[in-house]
């Protein structure tokens, strides 16, 4: 079958591409070959300016014969990127043991656990658990279904996201960077000077750091689109099952609850408030020992004898047996 004129524009256009790619590197070569120290500031220029035509035929590429090959492959869907990531929430009665079935059953798929939380089951409460795994892309749909063989899958909520053009995109400033960062390296080693040296090495630094951040940047995207993310959250009962039940035993399991809290917050208040009382208890014996020692005459106590209360320090003293009353004279 005669080609089409697109189909021979669509096959023209590498090869042009391919032929002004190799002009500039035959340019490159003569001018770094021929030219003295101003010549090698010259061919750094050039490589600049080659580099900047190699990302736009590379970026043109990508746009163009991407189209045109999708539309002629009749499998090119298959090529494209997908990244899937997912949350689920199973009810189980243990859910610890579920989390490990769970975890058991991602590694015989061939995928990873990422992160793992427990929750200890209490008297009131059997626990929770929750985990973030990750698994191939193929094995996504298998593995939500196998979420039912856990206990009952109460909500799943699955989201995908094309990335096909940003691969395509980093894939084709990847490509340039390396055209580029080889042909720098050709250039160090055809440098006349050590200015020239200096700046291409420069040059070549600046550009393979972009190279290096780019090619992390794809490595990325590349484990996100095989490794797909899923989200588990198990508990014992659902959310809306425990909010709804009333009745009799509902209004007893809710007065034991405030009980157990009201019991516990006492003894609480307690705990933080014992050593205050003891301090204060404390305090309080230091006070009445220090008053004691501070009050004047304690030692002489009134209550020793009983006629110190009824003679005061004026009262006479009475005479004693031995001593005869002095005589009062006459006319006074």
């Amino acid at each position: 079958m005669p080609a089409t004129p697109r189909q021979a524009r669509t096959r023209r256009a590498p090869l042009r591409t391919a032929l002004a790619a190799t002009l500039l590197l035959v340019v490159t070569a003569c001018s770094s070959g021929g030219a003295d120290s101003g010549g090698g500031s010259s061919a750094v220029e050039a490589d600049s300016a080659g580099a900047a035509a190699d990302v736009g035929s590379a970026e043109q590429a990508a746009d163009g014969s991407s189209v045109a090959e999708s539309a002629a492959e009749p499998g090119a869907a298959a090529a494209r990127e997908i990244v899937t990531t997912g949350r689920a929430t199973v009810v189980a009665d243990d859910p610890a043991a579920a989390a490990t079935k769970l975890a058991r059953l991602v590694e015989q798929a061939g995928g990873r656990v990422e992160r793992r939380s427990e929750t200890a089951a209490t008297d009131d409460s059997a626990g929770s658990a929750s985990l973030t795994v990750r698994l191939p892309s193929d094995r996504m749909t298998g593995a939500v279904e196998a979420l039912d063989t856990l206990g009952t899958v109460e909500s799943v909520d699955m989201d995908s996201t094309d990335v096909t053009g940003e691969g395509q995109d980093l894939d084709a400033r990847i490509a340039a960077l390396t055209t580029s960062t080889d042909r720098l390296r050709d250039l160090m080693k055809a440098a006349g000077s050590t200015e020239d040296l200096l700046q291409v090495e420069q040059e070549l630094s600046e550009r393979q750091a972009d190279l290096d951040a780019l090619t992390a940047q794809r490595q990325r995207l590349s484990d996100q689109v095989a490794m797909s993310t899923l989200d588990v959250e198990i508990v014992p009962e659902p959310v809306a099952a425990a909010q709804s039940r009333g009745g009799f035993l509902g209004g007893l399991a809710s007065g034991w609850g405030a009980l157990v809290t009201t019991i516990q917050t006492v003894v609480l208040v307690l705990g933080v408030l014992l050593p205050w009382l003891a301090l204060g208890g404390l305090g309080y014996l230091g006070y009445r020992w220090l008053r004691g020692r501070a009050r004047p005459g304690a030692g002489d106590d009134p209550s020793d004898g009983p006629d110190d209360d009824a003679d005061g320090p004026d009262s006479p003293r009475p005479a004693a047996p031995d001593e005869a009353p002095e005589p009062v004279p006459a006319g006074r």
